[in-house]
């Protein structure tokens, strides 16, 4: 039995984000403070590797600012401006689903209920309203507000979602809310969608508490979109991979090899069905191998540094 992985075999690693907001809707910067927060002030000289280099732009569909919306337009590919910007949109009448890579709309309210009165259906609909506009649907930060805001057994009924938005940066507190049980509740019940980390980004305050290093083809818009509807991607809070593949019946993860990582102990967690823990390794080993068992639906990875941050991997299924 051979697992088929969701990482492209080659290709260029990209930092960025799929939910960042401007003064467009409740932001406290314009797209152009929003690039030089992400893009201009963030060298990091000793690990170019960090940079982030593209942005997700999904202000609030509630927004009343049409008036102040600027086209998302990415710099001339000839100057020295290396990042990608994406147009999306976060409909956020019911509960907030990120499109990305569709158009921004304003006050198009298309369900016309309030939050509590909307049902499976209308978010249904919502979702296939993004698809229409070429975008992907993720479900953004399940626990936000209250712990079923996304259920489980929302993610297993809804269809035709990309992603499930894991770990949200702007209200990230701790184990309470990050989403991969509700993830694993949609693994399990057959669904191949991915998870994502992001900042929700409003303010400062928000920086930095969660991306993703995507895994593209090429450094381009439609790179970045490509691979996040291949899976090709992991969601992080300050831990790294240096690789994640499939070798016949073996899932391998490595951790990164920036000296940064050398010290903290690694605990790399397999997780398969109902988010059952299939296999624990701890120590200061890099690299971690998971073998085929036979009953497996997935196998997606957990990476846990002792400092306190972590790193996700897309579930691998097993070939049928």
């Amino acid at each position: 039995m051979k697992w088929i992985s969701p990482y492209f075999e080659n290709g260029t690693w990209l930092r960025g984000s799929f939910h960042t907001h401007t003064d467009v809707s409740d932001g406290s910067f314009s797209l152009e403070g929003v690039v030089n927060q992400y893009i201009h002030s963030c060298r990091y000289k000793a690990a170019p590797w960090m940079r982030y280099r593209f942005l997700a732009i999904t202000d609030h569909t509630t927004s009343g600012k049409k008036e102040m919306f600027r086209p998302i337009v990415n710099p001339d590919p000839n100057s020295e401006s290396e990042y990608i910007l994406i147009e999306g949109r976060e409909d956020s009448y019911g509960h907030h689903i990120l499109g990305i890579g569709c158009r921004m709309t304003f006050q198009e309210d298309i369900i016309g209920k309030n939050e509590k009165d909307y049902t499976l259906e209308d978010y249904q609909r919502v979702i296939d309203e993004i698809l229409k506009d070429d975008g992907i649907a993720i479900l953004a930060h399940p626990h936000w507000r209250y712990a079923d805001y996304f259920s489980a057994e929302m993610t297993v009924n809804l269809e035709r979602y990309t992603a499930i938005e894991i770990i949200n940066g702007d209200r990230f507190s701790g184990p309470g809310n990050l989403a991969t049980d509700v993830w694993d509740a949609a693994l399990t019940a057959g669904k191949r969608v991915w998870g994502t980390g992001n900042d929700d980004f409003h303010s400062v305050r928000d920086m930095h508490n969660a991306w993703n290093m995507v895994l593209v083809k090429e450094e381009t818009k439609e790179g970045v979109l490509e691979a996040l509807r291949h899976g090709s991607l992991y969601a992080s809070n300050g831990a790294s991979f240096e690789q994640l593949y499939s070798d016949g019946e073996w899932i391998v993860a490595e951790c990164h090899h920036d000296s940064i990582f050398d010290l903290p102990e690694k605990t790399f967690r397999f997780i398969g069905q109902g988010g059952q823990l299939r296999q624990l390794q701890t120590g200061r080993g890099k690299t971690a191998a998971y073998k085929y068992q036979g009953d497996e639906k997935y196998i997606r990875v957990e990476m846990c540094l002792s400092c306190g941050m972590a790193a996700f991997s897309q579930p691998f299924f097993p070939e049928k």
